[in-house]
């Protein structure tokens, strides 16, 4: 493979990365909108594991696969309070 061959997959590949993204397709506002769904189901399945007992930050965190800070996010947005790494319902 010459280098005009390999440089040119990569921008290709770069390209596809970009579209999917919505990044050539002025699709902002779709992808904003994907991102409040995926919140609005964050919650609701947040809900469900306080509803079970689960009430640990990194346990909860370590379930949706995201950070500590961003479930801290996520459990403020819905008004609830953490206490000593713990979601106080």
């Amino acid at each position: 493979m010459t280098i005009e061959k390999y440089n040119k997959s990569v921008q290709d590949r770069n390209n596809k990365q970009a579209v999917s993204d919505g990044r050539f397709t002025g699709s902002f506002e779709r992808r904003s909108a994907i991102q409040r769904h995926k919140m609005a189901q964050r919650k609701q399945r947040v809900r469900l594991l306080l509803q079970e007992g689960i009430t640990s930050i990194d346990v909860l965190a370590q379930h949706f696969t995201i950070s500590v800070s961003t479930m801290r996010g996520v459990i403020y947005q819905m008004g609830l309070r953490i206490e000593n790494s713990r979601v106080v319902v």
